[in-house]
């Protein structure tokens, strides 16, 4: 990758800014700013909040883009013909459409109509969420034109639930959002947004990006507020205490690195954002000493990060490369074996992720008596593993295996787990003390058991051909990467995870922003 053009209005700059590009980045910017604060009533109603907020949002974003749009037409000689319409759909777009519509079909065929349109037994992922993403889709990605305000927001706002992720893990209050809520409550949420594995979900999506604007912005008052961002999003990530937070970061990271080390340019800037990074765990660990290290309890990999005196290291490793690549090129870029050292690090890459997968294998079927100590819920599959999410995924395969074909392939109907999963509850509570469950604890198989193979099929399709293009997009326009590894973080979090209104908005926002940016790339 050669040095590229500032990040700055990255749509079609030869065509005017219009009245619907506008409605388009203010739907954005409360989106990232209001929409992760807003809240009626502590965390009790969190995911009702944001479920009808969005859907308000975006229905006035419809209708209003809607409503410009026509009227711009109106006094425009040139109109669109239906045929220019569907000649003008991505693949993307197409699979989109395939998505949405099976939900739809899955929806009508499904033994549980209600719960299958509204998601109220779930996580309010029913149709008519799925719908209302399908809709910000098409507005955006037809309407897009990038602005910083948009994304000052985000990075601000972001920052700010991070604080309160760090500091309601040590039981600091000041928006007293515990008051009402016993212990066992108090332990596993915190912030505006809730549930700890919904604030990893969050977080997983905020880092990457405050690493990418960091990293491949141009302009330097973005540079210097994205880095105040990772100073934050760090800390947030390692006091939401998930393993699914911990899994997104083990993946991406390396993946950014990656891709940016083809830019000499970026390959300075991301060993500077992995310096902040480093150092700011450090910071939460001075923090801790400060307040007396009274917090919710870390996990072992997370306390590590936070408390080991080895992490010294890498601060001192990141921050001299950093210094090292700074000097050497100012006077120029250097030239320096780009495509080698990218290989070098797909390959080693590969053989970590393999390595890993062989030592889950071996453990799990080959060798079951070795004492893993801590470890064990990582690297031995049982029906406890990973917070018992292998008995969810077990007994979700057996449900679907039970399914008739035409279920197999439409599912029971969006976000109805709850309903297909009800004959497990006595054997929940009797193993592992919940009385119900609403998901599979993994947004694939989820979306297996909800929408069969075909909505699974689109998902992935979608998600597939969006980050596809938005590589090749990525080298005109950089941009494309601060969205795609927003998107890539998510889906990998998302497989000891699962969707809801809270976050999973902010997926398919930066997935639709991906492919916005595709798009008038291609009709420049």
């Amino acid at each position: 990758m050669t040095q590229t053009a500032p990040v700055a209005d990255t749509g079609n700059e030869k065509k005017p800014y219009t009245v619907s590009h506008t409605l388009v980045n203010v739907y954005l910017t409360l989106m990232f700013s209001f929409f992760p604060l807003f809240l009626t009533e502590q965390y009790a109603h969190a995911r009702t909040d944001k479920f009808w907020l969005y859907l308000i949002l975006t229905a006035v974003l419809v209708i209003s883009v809607v409503f410009s749009s026509t009227m711009r037409k109106l006094g425009d000689k040139k109109h669109t013909k239906p045929k220019d319409a569907l000649q003008s759909l991505s693949t993307t777009d197409i699979l989109m459409l395939c998505f949405v519509g099976f939900a739809a079909i899955s929806t009508i065929t499904s033994p549980y109509i209600f719960d299958a349109f509204t998601g109220f037994k779930g996580r309010d992922n029913g149709l008519l969420l799925l719908t209302a993403y399908a809709l910000m889709y098409f507005i955006i990605t037809r309407n897009y034109r990038y602005k910083d305000y948009a994304f000052v927001g985000y990075l601000v706002v972001s920052s700010i639930v991070a604080l309160l992720t760090v500091i309601n893990y040590f039981y600091i209050d000041p928006l007293n959002i515990f008051s009402g809520y016993g212990e066992d409550t108090i332990v596993d949420f915190g912030s505006t947004i809730g549930n700890k594995n919904i604030i990893a979900a969050f977080m997983c999506m905020f880092l990457p990006v405050a690493v990418g604007f960091f990293t491949v912005t141009e302009k330097r008052y973005m540079r210097i507020l994205s880095g105040f961002a990772i100073i934050f999003a760090y800390p947030g990530i390692l006091c939401a205490d998930s393993s699914s937070n911990i899994l997104g970061l083990l993946v991406i990271l390396p993946i950014m690195f990656i891709i940016y080390c083809r830019s000499y340019t970026y390959l300075k800037r991301f060993f500077g954002t992995m310096t902040i990074l480093f150092i700011s765990g450090k910071l939460l660990h001075l923090f801790a000493i400060l307040v007396g290290n009274k917090n919710k309890g870390f996990e072992v990999f997370q306390q590590f990060l936070i408390y080991s005196p080895l992490m010294f290291i890498p601060i001192i490793i990141c921050g001299a490369i950093f210094l090292l690549l700074y000097f050497l090129g100012k006077n120029g870029e250097p030239r320096y074996p780009a495509k080698t050292l990218q290989i070098t690090l797909k390959v080693l890459f590969g053989v970590s992720i393999v390595t890993l997968l062989g030592a889950f294998f071996y453990f799990s079927v080959i060798d079951r008596e070795t004492d893993l100590g801590d470890y064990e819920k990582l690297l031995r599959f049982s029906d406890a593993w990973g917070t018992h999410r292998g008995f969810m995924w077990r007994i979700s395969f057996e449900e679907y295996g039970k399914f008739n074909f035409w279920q197999k392939l439409f599912g029971a109907g969006p976000d109805t787990a709850y309903n297909v999963l009800e004959p497990h509850f006595k054997e929940l509570a009797a193993r592992f003390g919940d009385s119900s469950t609403d998901c599979a604890h993994n947004e694939l198989i989820n979306y297996l058991l909800t929408q069969g193979a075909l909505g699974l099929a689109a998902y992935l399709g979608l998600i597939v051909t969006a980050l596809v293009r938005g590589l090749k997009t990525a080298r005109k326009k950089p941009l494309t990467l601060i969205f795609m590894g927003a998107v890539l973080c998510y889906l990998v979090q998302s497989t000891v995870n699962l969707y809801n209104p809270i976050v999973t908005p902010h997926f398919f926002i930066f997935l639709t922003l991906t492919e916005a940016i595709s798009r008038s790339t291609s009709t420049e």
